[in-house]
């Protein structure tokens, strides 16, 4: 008889049956919940991120844009060999400019804010970075090199170009299979800051800022010259 008191009931059963299922319901809403929390916390982790990227993204671009301004008056001239300034970089280069492009296109001198050398000394010959004053000077320097062709200094080649940002020289780059197309329809274009082709057609000027602009533009229009 005693050992018949010793066997579980069916009631006793049910009941650590179900007191088993509430403690491990309660293990696993517990664990839900901790994971949960932690989800929470990574998501928030996540849009604080998003947003830092987002604003970083946004001083790069407007660090960018102000970069670029600052370089809008600026020419790199190659292949001046070292020492050729002397002390006074800045006369230097306001008497060679004349002296290289020729004299009658700069009847008055140019005026340049400063400039200097660009990078350490070595035995490779350094370019010389140019800011002008008044930025319409260096267009003038840039498409007087550009006509003359071949710009020479006691034999060596030197050669004049745009100061421009890593952005905007990438979207110069890519007018340039456009700019063939325009030059077999014997079109005349010149590039325009920053990062535009402007045409001339029909007695006046288009200017566009993308490839596809231009292309559309083309389609249109017959050969000249």
């Amino acid at each position: 008889m005693a050992a018949d008191q010793d066997k579980p009931t069916l009631k006793s059963l049910m009941k650590a049956i179900r007191e088993s299922k509430e403690e491990l319901t309660g293990h696993i809403n517990q664990k839900t919940e901790h994971i949960q929390q932690s989800l929470t916390k990574i998501e928030q982790s996540l849009s604080t991120l998003a947003e830092q990227v987002q604003e970083m993204e946004t001083r790069i671009g407007a660090n960018e844009d102000n970069l670029s301004d600052a370089r809008r008056s600026n020419v790199k001239i190659i292949n001046i060999p070292e020492r050729s300034e002397g002390t006074d970089m800045v006369g230097y280069v306001e008497r060679l400019i004349p002296r290289l492009l020729g004299e009658d296109h700069f009847p008055t001198p140019v005026t340049i804010e400063r400039a200097h050398r660009l990078g350490r000394a070595t035995d490779r010959t350094r370019p010389i970075l140019v800011k002008f004053l008044n930025f319409r000077d260096k267009d003038k320097v840039l498409r007087s090199a550009r006509d003359k062709g071949t710009v020479l200094l006691d034999n060596n080649r030197v050669s004049f170009y745009p100061d421009y940002s890593i952005e905007v020289q990438r979207k110069m780059l890519a007018f340039n299979e456009v700019k063939k197309k325009v030059r077999e329809k014997n079109i005349e274009y010149a590039t325009r800051y920053p990062a535009k082709l402007r045409i001339r057609h029909g007695g006046g000027f288009k200017l566009f800022s993308a490839p596809s602009e231009v292309e559309t533009f083309l389609s249109s229009v017959q050969d000249e010259g």
